[in-house]
């Protein structure tokens, strides 16, 4: 008898454990994905096998434990938007936005993405934590390409404008209508879909070299920084952030 357990319990421990992942989007493996403990994100790109017309720079992973953080993130982000549209001393205009704003980030779920380099060669030859490795439940998100520029943030209503390749990110903020007494004349902040973020000036005095988009970049047009200095010094990092978390695609972020 203790022979028999003692094989029975040799055969479990040489039965290596696998861990259970998700692909959805343009895959041709959607669903559930069976993979070996110790496989990286490399290795469930390869299982997942994108489409032709899967959005390589917009592919994203979905994690638990990023759930949180990003949770903790927006709670931050709201605070300093309230602490500023609460403000007495901030100009009515940048209160008056600010207010908006948190209605509007109020709407918008944590996600917990991770932008995801899409490119299996490519991750496979990543450092860091670029290809890390995998977790029980991870969801891999293949987006087909997106034909938009978002614009946010201190305009009147958040809009989705069509990409025109090549075209300068400060452009883009002639399709949509500016807040012009509560924006920051002076800079604008960028979210490429692959979850970077360029804060670039625009002012005759602070002029960034020409920035083109991706398809399914976000223009974050900040709040008056003389305001947010004061009242919320964290806000525009905070708001970058929780935006570079925020899957593609991002025609849905214009209805408040």
């Amino acid at each position: 008898m203790a022979g028999l357990l003692a094989c029975i319990s040799f055969a479990s421990a040489a039965q290596p454990r696998t861990l259970q992942v998700s692909a959805e989007g343009a895959v041709q493996r959607a669903g559930t994905l069976q993979l070996p403990d110790g496989s990286r994100f490399d290795d469930a790109v390869v299982a997942a096998m994108p489409r032709r017309d899967a959005y390589a720079l917009g592919a994203s992973v979905f994690r638990r434990d990023e759930l949180a953080r990003q949770v903790r993130l927006r709670a931050g982000l709201l605070h300093d938007l309230e602490s500023l549209a609460t403000a007495t001393e901030a100009p009515p205009a940048v209160a008056a936005r600010a207010r908006a704003l948190h209605a509007w980030v109020s709407a918008l779920p944590a996600t917990g993405r991770l932008p995801l380099e899409g490119n299996p060669r490519r991750l496979e030859a990543s450092k860091g934590d670029r290809n890390r490795l995998l977790a029980d439940g991870d969801r891999f998100h293949f987006p087909k390409r997106p034909a938009t520029v978002t614009i946010v943030g201190a305009v009147l209503q958040p809009c989705a404008v069509a990409h025109v390749p090549l075209r300068d990110a400060a452009d883009y903020l002639r399709d949509c209508t500016v807040d012009g007494e509560a924006a920051n004349r002076d800079v604008i902040h960028v979210v490429q879909p692959d979850g970077s973020i360029h804060e670039l000036g625009i002012a005759l005095w602070n002029r960034s070299e020409p920035l083109a988009l991706a398809p399914g970049a976000i223009v974050y047009v900040p709040l008056r920084a003389r305001a947010t200095e004061k009242f919320a010094p964290e806000l525009d990092g905070a708001m970058t952030a929780f935006l570079a978390t925020l899957p593609l695609p991002h025609d849905g972020l214009v209805t408040p």
